[in-house]
């Protein structure tokens, strides 16, 4: 099993000497990463400034997890919903921008996932918007950070982004970003090279939500993202059986032992639960954990899946 390449290491924590960030955050940020450990990743998928941070403030508080996911796909479809013709590209990528910094105050890594329609995800994008909406957000994160915004309870997404700006922190200029892209969008090659061009590391992404593609397949798909200059290379599969879970592992197992980057093989659904526990058997490199919301079937919940993690790896 390979790390993750964006994971904190306790000497160089975001915010570890910056008054700025609570003394629990910092107490929670792991100390020491277990080589034989998977990571924890869990999900954040509101769209208000104030859920955002709050569910950030509080996985980063149960001290078990690595890496925040930020689902951006609910913000954009929130988007969406209000215009009656859509939202375009531009607004969207500055929806996103303007709430990352109630992200980045928990300290820990983030993984920016636009999870599209065509793999189970809100976000019903064309292949030009997706590539135009990514491009947009790594240079807009690779630049000044975006403000912190004020705004009311009842405030949406849309409204965050043209409220009174105030001064973003050491904490947030820190941020580790990492970014998602789907494997199979057109344009993806562009987006991890433009990604990579702004220091940001690519997990490349596959998902069937209706089945387990053949273990040749999955095999296939991995090398894909190998070729393709990603830095971490995941797919998740919908089983049917025990067997497509044995698949699974077996791609998976495979993949890591050719692959020079990490891999994550997950199985969803409640057949597919040995995937997100014993993964790191099988090279699997962390597993999705759920705090509030689940974003796959099957996700296990941190406090769960993290004291299971402490009974097998010490």
């Amino acid at each position: 099993m390979k790390q993750l390449p964006f994971l904190n290491d306790a000497a160089d924590f975001p915010g570890a000497d910056d008054s700025s960030v609570s003394a629990a955050i910092r107490a929670a940020t792991p100390a020491v990463v277990d080589p034989r450990r998977p990571a924890i990743i869990v999900p954040v998928q509101v769209t208000s400034p104030e859920e955002i941070a709050r569910q950030c403030s509080a996985i980063a508080e149960t001290g078990v997890v690595d890496v925040i996911e930020w689902r951006i796909d609910p913000v954009i479809a929130s988007i969406a919903d209000e215009e009656s013709g859509g939202s375009d590209a531009a607004e969207s990528a500055e929806a996103v921008l303007g709430l990352a910094v109630h992200v980045t105050g928990a300290g820990l890594p983030v993984l920016i996932t636009l999870r599209t329609g065509f793999e189970g995800g809100a976000a019903d994008v064309s292949e030009r918007d997706y590539t135009a909406i990514l491009t947009a957000i790594i240079t807009g994160l690779s630049g000044p950070p975006a403000p912190a915004t004020t705004v009311t309870p009842t405030a949406t997404a849309r409204s965050a982004t043209t409220a009174t700006a105030t001064t973003a922190t050491p904490a947030t200029t820190a941020t580790t970003w990492a970014l998602d892209v789907e494997i199979e969008r057109s344009q993806a090659a562009d987006l991890i090279d433009t990604a990579h061009n702004h220091g940001m590391s690519v997990v490349a992404s596959h998902h069937n939500f209706a089945g387990t593609d053949s273990t040749e397949s999955m095999v296939a798909t991995f090398a894909t993202m190998f070729d393709s200059g990603a830095d971490v290379a995941k797919i998740a599969m919908m089983p049917q059986t025990h067997a497509d879970v044995a698949d699974l592992l077996r791609a998976t197992a495979q993949a890591d032992e050719t692959a020079g980057i990490p891999v994550l093989g997950i199985s969803m659904g409640r057949l597919g639960r040995t995937s997100r526990v014993m993964g790191g058997d099988f090279g699997s490199c962390a597993s999705f954990a759920q705090l509030a919301q689940s974003s796959a079937p099957g996700q296990i919940a941190v406090a769960d899946l993290a004291g299971i993690f402490d009974r097998l790896y010490g």
